[in-house]
């Protein structure tokens, strides 16, 4: 991308992080909370806990909690590996919202207890508005815990980590049946993250496990409470559960994504619009081998397009920012990089509104069901007179190679283009196509996993080269409608001309490499049907 100063550069992607990091206008506090949960036995004695990396002092103290956890009816949050619940006692009573973050991490939202009704949050529930296809929720399970718990403090009386022995008795909302168990959780302090926090968890673990006590294969309280009420994932094979697996994975992200847009988390609009993506480009490869109905990918795309302005404006902040801090004059760089800032932050604000507005319809509600029926359908025979077709693993591949003789053809008509806005048009069609094809390679991917991934490999890099020049060419159309507002000094005028001039060398540089690369992606596929 050329020489980039790099100090510049550094601040200026810190800044615009800055003003894309999650708001709280609301009152809703989130902490990211890593832990591990063991199994105990009812007489268990811990093993010594003296002499862990870091930790100076051990406190040990007892503690009483009680919580009341919710969920629809059907438990479709459990289902998606979130928990609502409303806590008292301990050092964090309140309503936690707790959605999946990764290994061992979980993203929890606080907000303050508010009276004993036991009615959830609006604040909360309105997160929670696609997850729970806007179902209410009930009362799913009471629980009392009666905790031991020792805190490995650090320097300063820092807490780096808290080992809690949990004894746990819970009713469950919908038969009262009780349940009772002892459990072990290992969960790092704020402080301890940031001071070699993993090791700290392993050298517990190293502890416990020598002692016979293992992971438990319960995510969370709740579901060793109600998991025996989730029925089973169905186990479908050949075509039909390609396309049912891949499909339920990418709902799954439309969910978890959909609450982090609703909270303005950063890179989440992105996220959702690519699972969206994901799911409309299988469908539209597949569906005529199955007999699918095919309207939920209109919808499908409806969502990308309400998505998608706000996702290009977060990309090209970032990108313009980059651009700015490349202009050698600092006196030419600092207002171009204030009008780029005042741009975009009035259009980002109005985009985020829009988005969310999309999520709070009818429309995207009734999206989220045809895909659940859609899904559900591929697993088991429909109750209509239309059944699932059956597929053969032939048929898929037959439909992927006529796709990647589409992708060529509009490959082929960039260089038959007459004027550089033609062409553009051109690579931009090739490039949605490429994608289609690459998310087509990933739902086939059981039948050839070797060849599958090494054709997704080159089509990563065919991406990269496409997505860079489309991103210079919207750079150059935002930079031109900045240089059109008028009322600003000549200075940042001509930092944005220099940065459009950027924009124009890497577009061309993309260009002139298209063919080169299309060949070698189409090299790498064609062993998936030949």
């Amino acid at each position: 991308m050329g020489g980039r100063a790099a100090d510049p550069g550094s601040e200026a992607r810190s800044e615009w992080e800055d003003r894309v990091a999650t708001t709280n206008p609301s009152g809703i506090e989130s902490v990211e909370e890593t832990e591990r949960k063991y199994t105990a036995d009812t007489d268990l004695t811990l093993p010594d806990l003296s002499g862990l990396p870091g930790v100076e002092t051990l406190t040990d103290e007892r503690i009483e909690l009680a919580a009341q956890y919710y969920d629809t009816r059907d438990l479709r949050l459990l289902r998606a590996g979130i928990t609502l619940r409303r806590r008292e006692g301990g050092d964090d009573a309140g309503w936690h919202l707790k959605l999946p973050s990764g290994l061992d991490t979980r993203t929890e939202l606080r907000f303050p207890l508010g009276d004993d009704t036991g009615t959830p949050p609006a604040e909360l529930l309105g997160l929670l508005r696609g997850v729970r296809r806007d179902r209410p929720v009930e009362l799913a399970a009471l629980l009392t815990t009666s905790r031991r718990r020792i805190r490995a403090m650090g320097p300063g009386e820092t807490v780096l980590a808290e080992i809690v022995v949990d004894d746990v008795v819970a009713v469950r909302g919908a038969d009262d049946a009780q349940v009772q168990w002892r459990e072990i959780e290992v969960e790092l302090g704020r402080n301890g993250a940031a001071q070699g926090g993993a090791s700290l968890l392993d050298a517990v673990d190293d502890r416990l496990t020598a002692e016979g006590i293992e992971r438990s294969p319960s995510p969370s309280k709740l579901h060793r409470v109600l998991g025996d009420l989730i029925p089973d994932e169905p186990k479908v094979g050949g075509p039909a559960g390609y396309l049912r697996d891949y499909l339920a994975t990418e709902l799954r992200e439309l969910e978890l994504t959909d609450i982090a847009v609703r909270r303005a988390a950063p890179d989440s609009v992105h996220s959702m619009r690519k699972a969206a993506r994901r799911a409309r480009s299988a469908l539209q490869t597949y569906a005529g081998d199955l007999g699918l109905d095919e309207s939920v990918v209109d919808e499908l795309r409806w969502l990308g397009r309400r998505l998608s302005p706000s996702r290009d404006l977060e990309v090209q902040w970032e990108r313009l920012l980059d651009r700015v801090a490349e202009i050698p004059v600092e006196s030419h760089r600092e207002p171009a990089k204030a009008r780029i800032d005042e741009y975009f932050s009035r259009q980002s604000e109005i985009a985020g509104i829009e988005a969310v507005a999309a999520l709070d319809s009818d429309r995207y509600l009734q999206m989220l069901l045809a895909l659940d029926a859609l899904i559900e359908g591929l697993a088991t025979a429909p109750q209509t007179s239309r059944k699932v077709r059956k597929a053969k693993a032939g048929d898929l591949t037959g439909s992927l190679e006529q796709l990647a003789q589409k992708v060529s053809k509009r490959v082929r008509a960039v260089g038959r283009a007459d004027t550089p806005e033609e062409r553009d048009a051109r690579m931009h069609r090739a490039r949605k196509g490429a994608k289609r094809m690459r998310y087509a390679i990933e739902v086939i991917r059981p039948l050839h996993p070797k060849r599958a991934g090494k054709a997704l490999d080159h089509f990563d890099a065919f991406q990269d080269l496409l997505g860079e020049f489309q991103d210079s060419v919207v750079a150059r159309e935002h930079l031109l409608d900045i240089v059109s507002e008028q009322g600003h000094a000549a200075e940042s005028s001509f930092g944005l001309g220099i940065a459009y001039h950027r924009e124009a060398l890497l577009g061309e540089a993309q260009a002139v490499h298209l063919d080169d690369a299309w060949k070698e992606a189409l090299r790498a596929a064609k062993p998936l049907w030949k």
